[in-house]
């Protein structure tokens, strides 16, 4: 899968994981409120040595190791602290960001294909992209609100351009998501349920409210396509929506 575009304002630090709930595992408890980037960097070391050993990762088939991977991706890990109010704005961007990092090594973990071409991991991949999709989100605005508070004058225009150009990016990252209908046949049809939600809940909230006034001109072309190849009426009735919403948006600021 392509690498996500990084965000110019923010620097990114090297990550690890880990699994299972033996004394030589590195997987941080289970019980924890919310896992850290600290607990997510342990984890990507131990996923790191378990996939280089050809061990099976912690996935949601295997009743034993499920909890753990629905704790890997589960978001309270860092909207808890992003949305934290009482937390100064500098470390909730800082803690975002150090989350996004571990996260963009953490979806390389689960995208191994067997001899098939098939997904080793279709559903987890899929949930841990939806993962990102949420955390890009706070990613971005915690990091623009960064910029427009330390500015010396936040309306100038060299504000307005970096602030749009992140937004921007946010959404080629999220058109990245729209890659994997490529594969479709590398997936199961649950995964491809669980994809075509992640349509459904996070592309209108971006449209409408985080980037409403970026450029869309990309993701249109790249709907445009994926609808050509489609198959999964789910994800292409998503699909026909996202385009809806894109093109209502443009034509109401024409």
């Amino acid at each position: 899968m392509k690498k996500l575009n990084l965000i110019n304002f923010l620097l990114f630090l090297p990550v690890f994981f880990s699994c299972g709930n033996d004394d030589s595992s590195l997987f941080p408890p289970l019980q924890k409120k919310y896992w850290t980037p600290e607990d997510y960097t342990n984890a990507n070391a131990e996923l790191t040595s378990l996939r280089y050993n050809n061990k099976e990762l912690p996935n949601l088939v295997d009743p034993k190791t499920a909890p753990l991977f629905q704790k890997i991706v589960d978001t309270n890990n860092f909207l808890i602290v992003a949305n934290d109010n009482q937390l100064g704005l500098e470390h909730r961007k800082d803690f975002i960001s150090k989350m996004f990092d571990q996260y963009r090594q953490l979806s390389d973990k689960y995208d191994e294909a067997d001899r098939s071409d098939k997904y080793k991991y279709p559903l987890e991949l899929v949930e841990i992209e939806k993962f990102g999709l949420a955390l890009q989100i706070y990613y971005i605005e915690t990091g623009n609100q960064s910029i427009i508070k330390n500015a010396d004058n936040p309306n100038s225009q060299d504000v307005i351009d970096i602030t749009t150009k992140n937004k921007n990016i946010l959404i080629r990252n999220y058109t990245l998501y729209l890659e994997h209908i490529n594969h479709e046949d590398r997936f199961t049809d649950k995964a491809l349920i669980s994809y075509s939600e992640g349509l459904k809940d996070f592309f209108p909230k971006v449209i409408t409210n985080v980037a409403g006034n970026g450029d869309y001109s990309g993701m249109l072309e790249k709907i445009d396509n994926m609808l050509k190849k489609s198959k999964n009426s789910s994800i292409i009735a998503q699909l026909e929506n996202i385009q809806s919403l894109i093109k209502s948006k443009t034509t109401a600021t024409q």
